[in-house]
């Protein structure tokens, strides 16, 4: 159970943009292309001071989609990264720089959750195993069905990982089901890891307190708030791009569940351009 656990402040940060449309990630949604933001979030603790979860994009990625195979990536995922959305220009106006950064949460592994993984030189990983396992090692088409770009990963990425899955055990209780489970994430139950499985082999969220009230970072646990809202899933055009559709399913149910109970909680997709924009009116403005 958890027990008035330590608030931390949450910067919602967009660090560049893809664009898509709608209908493919939303069942019913608008055939025009439609924006889709690659969020990060900045986690300022009281003690362990900033964190990230997830990255966004960085010049990294077009580095290293200008090759075939690699290349796909980019033609079917047109990306854009302008100069005021880089990772390190956002994190500098709120007086961070990239080497203070001692931690990243990595929600998965595809590429536009870990661009900038290379920018942070200081920083150890967190993941969980499964993710991991079902990505390093793979290179060329294999790697791109699944999303994942190996060269966007630091030469010492396995050095400089560990696995949320070797954390303590935490029983959320009935308030959130139905996860039931999660990792203390630092060991003061401010973050704690929950298992969204479905959209990868393994994928990380992250439920976490501010002054405003209670935040789950949900990753691509779904594509938009509407999704989770209306339980409704993505085209079947999609499907190929999941790891587990079942699961998929699965977990946005849970999310449609746990957030139609519980409208105090803010669920966060990290490709929502309403939830991003929401997030930067405070609920006590």
């Amino acid at each position: 159970m958890l027990l008035t656990p330590t608030r931390v402040t949450l910067h919602w940060l967009q660090v560049g943009h893809c664009r898509h449309p709608e209908w493919i990630t939303l069942r019913g949604g608008r055939w025009g292309a439609a924006k889709f933001p690659s969020l990060s979030a900045l986690i300022m603790h009281p003690s362990h001071g900033p964190i990230l979860y997830d990255t966004g994009y960085a010049d990294h990625f077009e580095k290293e989609t200008r090759a075939f195979p690699y290349k796909l990536y980019r033609l079917t995922t047109p990306a854009a990264l302008p100069a005021e959305e880089r990772l390190g220009a956002q994190l500098a106006q709120r007086g961070v720089a990239l080497d203070t950064i001692a931690r990243v949460f990595i929600s998965h592994l595809h590429a536009d959750h870990v661009a900038g993984l290379r920018d942070l030189p200081r920083a150890r990983f967190t993941a969980l195993r499964d993710d991991v396992a079902g990505n390093l090692g793979r290179s060329g088409m294999d790697a791109v069905r699944r999303g994942f770009l190996p060269g966007l990963l630091p030469p010492d990425f396995r050095a400089r990982l560990d696995f949320a899955d070797d954390l303590p055990v935490v029983d959320l209780g009935a308030r959130w089901a139905p996860f039931a489970r999660g990792y203390d994430l630092l060991g003061d139950r401010s973050l704690i890891g929950i298992p969204l499985p479905g959209h990868s082999p393994a994928q990380l969220g992250i439920l976490l307190w501010t002054e405003d009230g209670p935040v789950l970072l949900a990753a691509d646990a779904c594509w938009s708030t509407r999704a989770w809202q209306e339980c409704r899933l993505p085209s079947v055009l999609a499907r190929p791009l999941f790891h587990d559709w079942g699961q998929y399913r699965r977990t946005l149910a849970g999310l449609h569940e746990l957030g139609t109970r519980s409208p105090q909680l803010r669920i966060l997709p990290s490709h929502c351009e309403t939830a991003w924009a929401s997030f930067q009116r405070p609920l006590h403005a």
